[in-house]
């Protein structure tokens, strides 16, 4: 599998859908697809309407485009924060109407599934559990994709029943420590008990320098030879060797996850090629 996060905030999807490399991609996840916040505690009347920052046209051109290059397209729920509005109504045991109206968003927008993104260890109880088999139940009938995006510092707080019920699982490592990623993957295949073609190991288009993420294409236009190595002037990201390597993993495995696609330098030093070509 090639899984790419395409958020909704860095462009037009309807301009992606005609500059994306889709060769060898599988899915593309639109980040993030979310309800509005309850202003106070959520209740069955309350708004549940899913929501993407791009126009119904930008969407539809780029679900077309994918469709036609024989990708899926996912709706991701959640995101760093954005999980909030998810946990809000599962908590308030409203998991079959969110469920319901997510699908009412997928149907509308001819949309193949769904990636559950929630990131917060304290709120990925029972309730979450209930929620993950309420997609299930609803989704799997339909033909529709449930996957999630995990990482191995969430993975105590989220009930192994719901870790197996998903299609497949995106694993947000994000870091050039090729003995790390080993690790995380056989974490979940091991320990985790999850078949190894449904893991997929997650890559970052996106540095580390404090808390900035500049973009792989910002630090290459700042430093044009940053692509020979995973660190520049402060910044640690992973560069043209190392992806090629973690490629070469993921593909042992279930695939590659990329967060995000925006963030990918342009040709002869695009990130997106190392992959594809050694996918």
């Amino acid at each position: 599998m090639l899984v790419g996060y395409l958020p909704d905030y860095n462009g037009r999807y309807g301009d992606y859908a005609k500059t994306i490399n889709f060769s060898k991609m599988t899915h593309v996840n639109f980040a993030f697809v979310n309800p509005p916040k309850c202003s106070g505690t959520c209740t069955a009347s309350s708004d549940m309407t899913f929501a993407l920052g791009q126009s119904e046209a930008d969407i539809a051109a780029f679900v077309d485009a994918a469709h036609a290059a024989g990708v899926k397209v996912i709706a991701s729920i959640g995101g760093g924060g954005g999980d909030q509005q998810i946990i809000q109504f599962y908590n308030a045991n409203l998991s079959a109407a969110l469920v319901a109206s997510l699908d009412s968003y997928l149907t509308a927008h001819n949309l193949d599934g769904v990636d559950v993104d929630i990131e917060d260890p304290n709120n990925m109880g029972q309730p979450y559990a209930t929620f993950v088999a309420d997609l299930i139940a609803k989704f799997h009938p339909e033909g529709k994709i449930v996957s999630a995006a995990v990482a191995q510092y969430l993975q105590s707080a989220m009930p192994d029943v719901a870790l197996h019920e998903f299609d497949f699982v995106n694993d947000m490592f994000y870091s050039p420590d090729m003995n790390g990623a080993m690790s995380e993957l056989e974490f979940y295949a091991g320990q985790k008990n999850v078949p190894m073609n449904r893991i997929n190991l997650g890559v970052p288009f996106f540095g580390q320098q404090g808390n900035d993420e500049p973009e792989y294409g910002q630090i290459l236009s700042m430093y044009p030879n940053a692509w020979l190595s995973d660190s520049t002037n402060g910044i640690t990201y992973v560069g043209e060797a190392t992806m090629a390597k973690e490629t070469l993993l993921g593909k042992q495995y279930g695939g590659i996850m990329i967060w995000e696609l925006t963030g990918d330098a342009p040709p002869p030093h695009s990130l997106l090629n190392v992959i594809q070509t050694n996918l």
